[in-house]
This record gives structure tokens, sequence and C-alpha cells, in this order.
């Protein structure tokens, strides 16, 4: 039995695989920079818990367990907090701990060579070439970047909203549902919303931008434009260092993909090379199990 937790900015999947039958469920993020450590414990141990009793075992039982954790090799202080919690619950030399990107292009890619784009609430893509040498791009945070993320999108859609208000830029469909979203009556009122809003409700702002595009609005263009063009930075980084075959294979995860082909042929326009982008071949919760197989195997 092997367990695969695939952690994002929003959501966290636990899944577990016993000969070819699944048990899951899902708890809120994982990510250490948006809860406290004793939430991490505490949410950690309710998924591990739930999915063994759906299966009757204890944790102990799971051969070994692969966790994605949001953040993972970005701060070094995060890793105590991680390698305890997983101590505790699963014990010592029974899991691996990595970055969100990789379950992500294990689960897209079935862990061969390529290029992994995610797209959720933060945004980073990692490649592996046919030497195995691993590389990822973009993933430095919303302060910093996450160019092309739900958030990312959610922002530019607020910002957007305080230009129609003051006139610098025509009002269009995105000023008025806005309004009618927050019920706003004067627009400086959106100044206290966005300020109490969390990272994940501003990113959810970025599933307005499907019905913008679907009426034609032209700053949802200019998004949809935007958003393709920083994807098409991070795939192009990749393959500007590392060795892939031609065309480079390049997969997907995250919800800002919901977009579908009308995303994905923008990214493949922008790229300055040839692109052969793949359905993911499974989803990022089954590329931690995946993962989990791989490395139990290869110890």
């Amino acid at each position: 039995m092997f367990l695969g937790i695939d952690g994002g900015g929003t959501k966290t999947k636990f899944t577990l695989e016993d000969n070819g039958k699944y048990y899951s469920t899902q708890k809120n993020t994982i990510h250490l920079k948006q809860i406290s450590d004793e939430k991490f414990y505490e949410t950690i141990e309710e998924g591990v818990n739930e999915v063994c009793k759906q299966r009757s075992i204890n944790p102990s039982d799971i051969e070994f367990t692969f966790a994605a954790i949001p953040g993972y090799g970005q701060y070094p202080e995060i890793v105590e907090v991680i390698e305890n919690t997983f101590d505790k619950i699963l014990g010592k030399d029974k899991y691996a701990v990595g970055n969100d990107c990789v379950n992500g292009w294990a689960g897209s890619l079935n862990a061969k060579e390529g290029i992994n784009l995610v797209l959720g609430t933060g945004a980073i893509s990692l490649g592996v070439d046919k030497n195995d040498k691993k590389l990822s791009a973009s993933g430095w945070g919303p302060f910093l970047g996450d160019e092309a993320s739900a958030y990312y999108i959610g922002m530019k859609i607020l910002n957007l909203f305080t230009k129609m208000s003051d006139g610098r830029i025509e009002k269009t469909l995105l000023y008025d549902k806005i309004k009618n979203k927050y019920s706003i009556k004067e627009d400086f009122e959106i100044i206290t919303i966005a300020a109490n809003m969390k990272r994940d409700e501003i990113a959810k702002l970025s599933m307005l931008l499907q019905d913008l595009l679907d009426e034609d609005d032209k700053y949802a263009k200019e998004i949809l434009e935007d958003v393709a063009y920083e994807a098409s930075l991070a795939i192009d980084s990749l393959i500007n260092q590392m060795d892939f075959t031609k065309p480079v294979k390049v997969s997907y995860s995250g919800g800002v993909f919901n977009l579908g082909d009308i995303l994905l042929d923008k990214i493949k326009e922008k790229s300055k090379y040839e692109l052969d982008i793949v359905s993911p071949y499974t989803t990022p919760d089954k590329g931690s199990i995946i993962m989990a197989k791989k490395i139990y195997s290869e110890r």
C-alpha cells in the first residue's frame, strides 16, 4: 500500500493505493506560509487517518508515502516541521517529501522526460530531460512572482476593476461582474474587500476569466495573452538550459488549465520552440503515488 499526498495553495488531497484500488480524502492547504505548524500537523494527521480508516488499516501499514508540499525547497525553515510531522505520523524512513511540482510532473508525464507546468493557486514548472537532469522555473511565490497562476489572474482582475472605476480605462463586463459579486455600492469598498481576502480567495477570482472570454471582453483577452506569455517563458527557460528530445513534450496541472485549448494553443503560439502539449497521464495525487513507488523501488 502506497500513499500519495498532493498539497497545494488551496487544497490537499490524500490518496491511498492498494493493488489498484484507491481511497481518497481532501483537506485544506498545508502551505506552511499560510497556516501554523500546529495546523499543518493536524491536517496531515487527519488526512492520513481518514484514508486509513476507509481501508481499515493503521498508518504503520502504509509501505511508503510521497508528500508533495507547497514551498518545499524554497523555505529551508519549514523542513524541520515537515520531518517532525511525518516522523511521528508515518515513521522515519517510510516517506519522501518534494515540492508540489514534482508530483505534478510525475502524474502528468508518468515520471518520464518532459516538462510539467503547474498553474494553480501558484505557478511553477519542472523539467526532467533525457539525461535525467531536473530543473524548475517560476515558483517564486505571490510576492515575487507566480506569474500566470490563479492568484496572478485574480490580482489582474482586481487591478483592472480599479482602473475602470477611476476612468483610466473604459468599463467592460469585468467591472460589472466584480460589482455584482461583492454587492459593491461605492467602488472604494473594493479596497477593504481585497485587503481582507486570503490568497486562495483572490485565486478563485480567476474563475471569472472563462465567462469574460466567452463574452469577448477585451481585457480578459489581454489577461489570456499575458498568462500564455508568462507560461511560455517558464517552459522556454527550461528548454534553454536542458537537453530534451524534440519536439519537447509538455504537460500541465492546476485549475487555470480549465480554460482548455484556448490557453494551450496560446502557449504553443508564444513559445520559441516546437512543443508537443499532451493531456496529463493522471492526476497530481496519483503522481505522488507514482513517486512513492519509484523512490521505494530505488532504495
